[in-house]
């Protein structure tokens, strides 16, 4: 057999490093827009005489909460959800975190009150 490089084999190892290149330097995909805000100074508890701003288009009608992560089903519409907990609290828009009424937004820790967009605060303790 021939000792030379064949241009094929040449042609395969070029193929395969430009591969593994690719692969090791091509951007990761980010998460979903969440980030940490700041608490709010002092927000009443909805009471279910307290009527909803205008500008609330959207209500929460069922939320299920798991260790490090909260469940939502709304009607209507929200731009944002606002997720209270002791650890943090965290914004999250909902395209990036469900559709079709339906949204989970994991959390550093159990939930303590959620909010959609600037809707009255439905506390969960």
């Amino acid at each position: 057999m021939d000792e030379k490089l064949n241009p094929l084999r040449l042609v395969l190892l070029t193929v395969l490093i430009g591969y593994f290149a690719f692969l090791f330097t091509r951007p990761q995909p980010e998460e979903p827009l969440v980030t940490q805000v700041p608490a709010p100074a002092t927000t009443p508890a909805p009471t279910a005489t307290t009527p909803a701003p205008a500008n609330c288009l959207g209500q929460i009608t069922q939320v299920a909460q798991g260790v490090n992560e909260i469940r939502l089903t709304i009607t209507g519409s929200a731009e944002r959800i606002l997720v209270y907990t002791d650890q943090g609290n965290i914004t999250a828009a909902t395209p990036e975190v469900g559709s079709g009424g339906e949204y989970r937004i994991r959390t550093p820790g159990p939930a303590t009150a959620v909010q959609l967009d600037d809707c009255p605060v439905l506390n969960l303790r």
